[in-house]
């Protein structure tokens, strides 16, 4: 049924903007029900109804031409492209981290919101893709994505594109990680580099195993490492990770005596007749890869990835 046609003195009112027979003017909210006193001012009761209705439009996603103009329509793909430009701005200039970063990007413009303007996204359209794509990546993975999309809008809102506090993320839980992992004893990791050492021409992997194992670094520097980092008994090491500025030296004579080697042995080995920079290098060409050339990091985990299960370690 329609609703009664309004008294003509009333006909200019706001919507939901009403008065009783004492002359004090109500408001009455639409969605809830709930009425709220205003006061017997007319102009200042009408102004806070109109104020009410244009956020109760904007709450249904109707937003006005002068939201519009300020980006209000922005959709989250478009914000991808600007959210990329402004996070290296905020002095993210690692290589490797622009990376991580383009990969949550182009996952989230894949999510099924992706053409929805920012305003319009809501708690339930993040948490239906965080669960519907937990069957193709990781706990882990998921939550990453998560708080790339929650850190998106929290920016969206920097910019006067989202109202504060709406962000639609901050009510979606974080994933549970299972770790997966598990330690390996030293027994199993002698036998993963003696299925290495099986193959003449993957021996640089048994290296590079070993001389994680001794200096504790990441793969990244091991990969990196020269022969020229060696020197005055000691293995110069500046740490990816930290972008130069954790800067570590090694002493060459560290070592196991589970496994009698030191870091100088693991380093006198690589010196062999091939001629590289590089102390962990292919020593036979395979495929692209050229003698002396250093391995990409990806590859370290490959293989021994291979060579683990060669050895027959279960995990």
């Amino acid at each position: 049924m329609a609703a009664r046609r309004r008294n003509a003195d009333r006909r200019n009112w706001p919507k939901n903007l009403y008065q009783n027979s004492a002359g004090t003017f109500w408001y009455r909210n639409p969605k809830t029900g709930k009425t709220y006193s205003l006061g017997k001012d007319l102009r200042v009761a009408a102004d806070q109804a109109r104020a009410a209705n244009a956020d109760l439009e904007y709450r249904k996603g109707h937003v006005s031409l002068i939201q519009r103009m300020n980006g209000a329509e922005t959709t989250v793909a478009e914000w991808c492209r600007r959210y990329k430009e402004i996070f290296i701005d905020r002095g993210n200039s690692n290589p490797r981290t622009q990376a991580n970063v383009s990969s949550d990007l182009e996952a989230i413009k894949k999510a099924p919101f992706k053409d929805y303007a920012l305003y319009k996204v809501t708690p339930n359209d993040v948490s239906k893709w965080i669960k519907s794509i937990a069957g193709t990546v990781s706990a882990s993975r998921g939550g990453q994505l998560r708080s790339r999309l929650s850190d998106m809008f929290n920016e969206a809102i920097a910019e006067a594109l989202l109202e504060a506090g709406k962000n639609p993320v901050s009510a979606i839980r974080k994933p549970k990680s299972k770790v997966m992992r598990q330690r390996l004893t030293l027994d199993d990791f002698t036998k993963i580099v003696a299925a290495a050492r099986k193959d003449p021409g993957m021996v640089w992997a048994a290296r590079a195993f070993l001389l994680a194992l001794l200096t504790g670094q990441r793969r990244e520097d091991i990969k990196n490492m020269k022969f020229s980092d060696v020197r005055d008994g000691f293995v110069w090491v500046e740490q990816g990770k930290s972008q130069g500025a954790t800067k570590l030296k090694i002493p060459v004579t560290l070592g196991l005596k589970s496994i009698k080697l030191t870091i100088d042995d693991v380093i006198r080995d690589c010196r062999d007749d091939i001629v590289s920079k590089h102390v962990i290098h292919y020593v036979r060409a395979r495929g692209t890869s050229k003698p002396g050339q250093s391995p990409l990091i990806g590859k370290l985990s490959e293989v021994f990835a291979q060579f683990r299960d060669e050895a027959g370690i279960v995990v």
